[in-house]
């Protein structure tokens, strides 16, 4: 695949996958919303009535593991172009735009942590606390594959704009022919 469009349809997935983790970070709030209702609910001695909990957790669980899947190949196709990349100074704006979108996604799954370690903080029922457990440690695990996305796509923006050995960075000036005098 030729470097250009490499990058511009990398640029695109991981922005698509930035937007997906903003989806998933928002029903993971409604979650840690609902724990806290519950768990107030529980502390002033109130009646629960969010019976539907433990279900949304446990299918929340099922698209974490779905998404999951679909984040694990973004590091290999970030391998994959950093092997394939040269030196291209048209490619250099496209290869600065996945660095910020592979940033963006490598942030995202920090905060997305974050958010899970607190929701899983605020659920007080043990079945409950236990999924939400084991959500946090699968987040954690796709927010480690996701750390080094901007390291690697760092890599790619140095390869696009670093000439190779040998070969002047910009052209020669031609000599100044003298003057007569």
């Amino acid at each position: 695949m030729d470097l250009v469009p490499g990058l511009k349809q990398l640029e695109g997935q991981l922005g698509i996958t930035a937007d997906r983790i903003n989806g998933v970070k928002s029903k993971l709030e409604d979650l840690l919303f609902r724990a806290q209702k519950i768990s107030a609910a529980e502390k002033n001695g109130m009646k629960n009535n969010d019976t539907m909990y433990g279900y949304d957790l446990q299918n929340f669980r099922r698209d974490l593991r779905t998404f999951g899947m679909d984040l694990s190949g973004l590091p290999g196709l970030l391998a994959g172009m950093e092997r394939t990349a040269e030196y291209d100074l048209n490619a250099a704006r496209f290869a600065t735009g996945v660095m910020r979108a592979s940033s963006r996604v490598a942030n995202s799954m920090k905060v997305l942590h974050d958010m899970s370690l607190l929701a899983h903080q605020h659920i007080r029922v043990n079945d409950h606390k236990i999924l939400a457990w084991y959500i946090a440690q699968e987040i954690e695990e796709m927010g480690q594959k996701c750390m080094g996305l901007p390291a690697t796509a760092n890599k790619i923006v140095i390869l696009c704009t670093t000439p190779p050995a040998g070969t002047p960075a910009t052209p020669p000036t031609p000599p100044t022919p003298p003057t007569a005098g």
